[in-house]
């Protein structure tokens, strides 16, 4: 049976009824007053000159405000308003309450209570264990009337049954990762309860053009319903705050397409960054106003995104998402109406926050078998999560160390580990290694001049060091140089921002301006030190790291240069 309790904790009923209507004050922000009105259950914002008789009414409530701020005028004998009364009240209370925390207000979703337990916002608050709670203050944070999840209390959970229609809906695309459709599965479940968990990946579905990407993402949204905000093309960081901004909204990206005239990819992955690990009390993003006041840019948002050239990810978007390719159709496969999965979607809500513990169990298990199988700790967090929900919404118990044994042996994490491996270093490494210039040096006798790769420079002096002196005076100009110290083959590369062949050799990255000292130096062998790049140079900072091993001399080379 439902227990039902007020604001301040107390069971329904235990109290007066009183007049409906009133507010309570939260705080202030800048010179607006912050406030939840008692009538319409809403976070309110009003600067003092929005204090209108009219306006407070409809926020206080008509007849609330008549029985508090209505007195007989001695002269004009009528019953007169006093707004002016109510008004000042509230710049008080409010003033009293101090700066409002905004980070604090928790709009329509699931969120996580210091019990460590769910709480869902929406036509009403409750909890998955029966408790009914008012919208308004609990535990220090808001629960305003804000929207719709498209379930409650009373929504029955979905049964093993339609759990497999989905999966098999999923499983009607032929992925190339073999775990395509457990991990889609996984985030239509995360999205659910993004708002409430500690980390948020990200999906991205990619493949040829009819492949079936844009029809997993039709029946995502079916299922999600007002969980997701659906958009499709080209984002922009404005968009995306008005549209979710401090909601626990997921997002629902059709064509997703690089654009090198655009900087549209560059704001969603950047915004995904955020949303991966961003925790209440976060600034976000923080922007400057016309006005002079900061503005904050809060997202909890996990993305499932689909698109044919989706663009370039750094290695900190690799991290957090998981790209599952989709190589081709399975026949028709079995298929789902919309009616049929709009039905579905709130069940599988009501089934896996439910199932609460279950995941938090699970996930600790398979997030301790991903590092045991060679994963890192992000690798862990991103597909460890997915691999958990999907769990959830298939199993009552938690995975024992067999099960996660099991599912996470079906993710390849070598390969995996290989595209988490790759870092910026290596990719500022790679930017410096492939560009191609003009050198000259000695063939045949003759001295002639070649295009090569700076890698394929260093090569030929680490193969022979004293028979290669323009390519050594060539590579010092560009403020680099390549010489053996304590037996080993080092590459020196001058620190100073201010380099102006350096600036040249990394234009078009994201180092065009600086800072491949500080990323360099975490290659094996990486410090700082003082030293000459060139004969006729002023010694000045430089990075040291080690000659990556492709480029070493052979075995037998290096052994007789040791000895010599």
């Amino acid at each position: 049976m439902s227990k039902i309790v007020n604001v301040d904790g107390t069971p329904m009923g235990s109290n007066g009824t009183g007049t409906l209507g009133g507010y309570v004050a939260l705080g202030t922000m800048g010179n607006k007053c912050v406030l939840l009105s008692k009538l319409s259950k809403r976070v309110i914002r009003l600067s003092p000159s929005e204090m209108k008789e009219m306006e407070l009414k409809t926020i206080c409530g008509a007849d609330w405000c008549e029985e508090h701020y209505t007195h007989l005028h001695p002269k004009k004998e009528i019953m007169v308003f006093d707004h002016r009364a109510l008004a000042t009240h509230i710049i008080r209370d409010c003033q009293a309450q101090g700066p409002y925390v905004e980070s604090y207000e928790r709009a329509a979703g699931i969120w996580r209570m210091s019990d460590g337990g769910l709480v869902v916002n929406g036509r009403s608050v409750w909890r998955p264990d029966g408790t009914v709670m008012e919208h308004g203050i609990h535990e220090g944070r808001v629960y305003p009337a804000s929207g719709d999840v498209g379930f409650d209390l009373s929504t029955p959970e979905a049964d093993d049954s339609e759990v497999q229609r989905i999966l098999s809906a999923f499983g009607a695309i032929q992925w190339r990762h073999a775990l395509g459709a457990e991990l889609i599965l996984g985030q239509v479940a995360l999205m659910f309860v993004c708002s409430a968990l500690r980390r948020r990946p990200h999906v991205l579905l990619t493949g040829a053009a009819g492949v079936g990407k844009s029809t997993v993402l039709e029946l995502v949204k079916w299922l999600v319903g007002p969980c997701a905000h659906v958009c499709t093309g080209p984002q922009t960081l404005a968009g995306y705050y008005q549209a979710v901004g401090g909601t626990s909204k997921a997002i629902i990206l059709d064509e997703f397409e690089a654009d090198p005239k655009k900087a549209n990819v560059a704001v969603t992955f950047e915004v995904a960054r955020m949303a991966y690990s961003l925790q209440e009390g976060d600034e976000g993003i923080v922007r400057g106003t016309p006005g002079g006041a900061k503005k904050s840019y809060r997202f909890f948002s996990p993305f499932i995104a689909a698109g044919v050239s989706p663009g370039k990810m750094e290695p900190a978007d690799l991290t957090r998402w998981v790209v599952l390719e989709a190589v081709a159709r399975k026949g028709n496969g079995p298929q789902l109406t919309e009616e049929e999965a709009r039905v579905i979607g709130p069940r599988l809500a009501r089934r896996f926050i439910s199932r609460w513990g279950v995941f938090q169990a699970t996930e600790g298990m398979i997030r301790e078998c991903v590092v045991a199988a060679g994963g890192d700790g992000r690798m862990a967090d991103t597909v460890g999560t997915l691999l958990a929900c999907y769990w959830t919404m298939v199993s009552s118990k938690p995975a024992t160390a067999e099960d996660a044994e099991v599912l996470v042996g079906m993710l390849d994490i070598k390969a995996r580990a290989e595209v988490h491996g790759e870092t910026d270093e290596q990719r500022c490494l790679e930017a410096l290694f492939t560009r191609v210039l003009a050198f000259k040096f000695m063939s045949d006798d003759a001295l002639v001049t070649r295009s090569l790769a700076i890698s394929e420079a260093v090569q030929r002096v680490c193969d022979d060091p004293t028979g290669t002196p323009e390519i050594v005076a060539r590579l010092a100009q560009l403020g680099i140089r390549v010489a053996m110290v304590k037996g080993e083959w080092k590459v020196f590369i001058a620190n100073s921002p201010e380099h102006q062949e350096l600036k040249r050799l990394f234009a078009g990255t994201k180092w065009a301006t600086g800072g491949w000292s500080t990323v360099l130096r975490r290659l094996p062998g990486g410090e700082e030190s003082t030293q000459r790049i060139g004969s006729g140079f002023k010694a000045a900072k430089v990075t040291v790291f080690d000659v990556p091993e492709e480029l070493l001399p052979a075995q037998n080379d290096f052994e007789q240069l040791l000895a010599a």
